[in-house]
């Protein structure tokens, strides 16, 4: 059988591009390729097969919690120094001293308003008698 010249041209310029020395040879795998493709189709592209693997994986985690607790304690004490009873006696007496003086202003204040309101209200005028 023999090969067009066109073809057998572009054969050789290839083998020559591509330095293959055995043209012969290489002419011979290229009608075994193209036949092979003619008989079976030309070859699917690979596909994919997806393949799913659970895996069960046991995580430890250790959380440190803070824990605050407020703890009230109460202690009664006891005050045994008579020292300091005697002179909070004092102060709690003077206080009460200071109470009654300062109730009397007051009363006396209120008891002058009342004598002035009147003695304004007599004269019509005031105490300068103006």
């Amino acid at each position: 059988m023999e090969i067009p010249k066109d073809l057998k041209n572009d054969i050789w310029d290839y083998c020559r591009a591509n330095d293959i020395s055995n043209i012969d040879e290489f002419t011979i795998k290229l009608i075994k390729q193209g036949f092979t493709t003619e008989k079976f189709g030309s070859t699917p592209l690979p596909t994919v097969k997806e393949k799913i693997v659970e895996k069960i994986v046991e995580v430890e985690k250790i959380i440190e919690v803070d824990k605050i607790v407020e703890v009230i304690k109460e202690v009664p004490i006891n005050i045994v120094d008579t020292k300091l009873d005697s002179k909070m006696k004092e102060y709690i007496e003077e206080i009460e001293s200071f109470k009654k003086l300062l109730f009397e202003a007051t009363n006396l204040n209120s008891v002058m308003k009342q004598e002035l309101e009147i003695e304004k209200n007599k004269n019509k005028k005031d105490m300068y008698g103006e």
